[in-house]
């Protein structure tokens, strides 16, 4: 288990002279998704960094390679769709949705980057710049097994609800119905309580993001609570609530639960 903290919101702006790069150096902090096993329809990775890191092009310090090293070509996004968080700690790196999306031009033409039952890892070099200028610390490498495409958007329907004790702290405990996205995790979950606005609490992660725990400022009451489910809550693959990422426009929406209500287990 895992807690998840959120990136600060306060923006990082570099000026004048670079810092020499002396005391800590910037390391890689956390890599998501953290499973080890991932679908071959994988849409992003998260990178976190110990430190803000700088405006420069990243991706020639990151590479996908194959268990026998070689590097996986035309796999990412060009630099111009880095997607950083504000202070310039969390970076989300998307695999190519041309390559991963089956029918478009990339994919018939180079099929996806991942093949079912083959090793990865996702490496990250030490000459990735920080704010200061300065180097990484050290490489950092996760390694993953990559799986047949996940096609089964989530199914809140078959989540299953853990209640705690009326009266304590105890965690809320969410059983998913496979891994989602841990920033759809922080973000796309709330406990609402009887007043109808959200619950404060913290929020903890299983490995592989197959488990939600919120544990609450203040003990549970004797009373009914709700899980509300924003609808664009997504798994690995993109996939959301009723809705497939590797589908037609247009495709139907299926019915699906946007609220699971559950009430804390007696004393």
């Amino acid at each position: 288990m895992r807690l998840f903290l959120i990136a600060g919101l306060a923006a990082v702006l570099v000026a004048g002279p670079m810092r020499a790069c002396e005391g800590d150096l910037t390391t890689v902090s956390d890599v998501y998704p953290s499973g080890t096993e991932l679908p071959e329809n994988l849409l992003r990775f998260y990178i976190y960094f110990s430190a803000p890191m700088g405006p420069g092009d990243i991706l020639p310090s990151i590479d996908l390679v194959d268990d026998e090293g070689h590097v996986i070509e035309a796999v990412f996004l060009p630099a111009r769709f880095d997607l950083w968080s504000t202070d310039r700690t969390r970076l989300t790196l998307l695999l190519d949705p041309g390559r991963v999306k089956a029918g478009l031009h990339a994919n018939l033409a180079l099929g996806r980057a991942l093949v079912p039952g083959e090793t990865y890892h996702l490496q990250v070099s030490e000459t990735a710049r920080d704010a200061r200028g300065c180097e990484l610390a050290a490489s950092h490498r996760v390694t993953f097994e990559a799986t047949k495409a996940d096609l089964s958007p989530p199914s809140p329907a078959d989540w299953e609800l853990i209640p705690p004790n009326v009266g304590t702290r105890a965690p809320l405990t969410v059983a998913l119905d496979g891994s989602v996205d841990h920033l759809s995790l922080a973000y796309r979950l709330r406990v609402i309580g009887p007043d109808g606005a959200p619950v404060p609490g913290r929020i903890e992660l299983d490995q592989g993001e197959t488990g939600w725990l919120f544990t609450p400022r203040a003990p549970w009451r004797d009373t009914a609570y709700r899980l509300a489910i924003d609808p664009m809550l997504e798994d690995l693959a993109g996939n959301r609530p009723g809705v497939l990422f590797d589908q037609p426009i247009g495709t139907p929406e299926t019915p699906w639960p946007r609220v699971l209500e559950w009430s804390p287990a007696p004393p």
